[in-house]
């Protein structure tokens, strides 16, 4: 920064730069981050991305013997149980952003910070 910016513009960018670094982190989060269960027999294995996009699917040699009706159900326990864990994630995501970005713009709503 300048010696010729007002101090209060040095603190909104400075805010701002920080905003942008969290928002940046948790992007990369999402794109690196995977969450993967299986149902409860542990025949079926999904893999979902941190998007909540289906990324892999294995299942069990001898399952499709099964029927299709059997292994749809177990595909979807696997989804839910990998649905519910990346959630779980991104509450705990939105929790800790939430409080970081109160922290980031405590100092913008002070009368003594304008």
């Amino acid at each position: 920064m300048t010696n010729d910016m007002h101090p209060q513009v040095a603190a909104v960018l400075e805010q701002a730069q920080r905003l942008q670094s969290l928002v940046d982190d948790q992007l990369h989060k999402m794109n690196s981050e995977t969450f993967t269960a299986t149902d409860e027999a542990e025949t079926v294995e999904v893999t979902l991305n941190g998007h909540h996009y289906l990324t892999g699917a294995f299942i069990s040699e001898g399952l499709l013997r099964l029927g299709a009706h059997i292994v749809e159900q177990r595909i979807n326990e696997g989804l839910k149980n990998a649905t519910a864990a990346a959630t779980q994630s991104i509450e705990a995501d939105r929790e800790r952003i939430d409080a970081a970005v109160a922290e980031i713009t405590a100092g913008m709503h002070s009368p003594d910070a304008m």
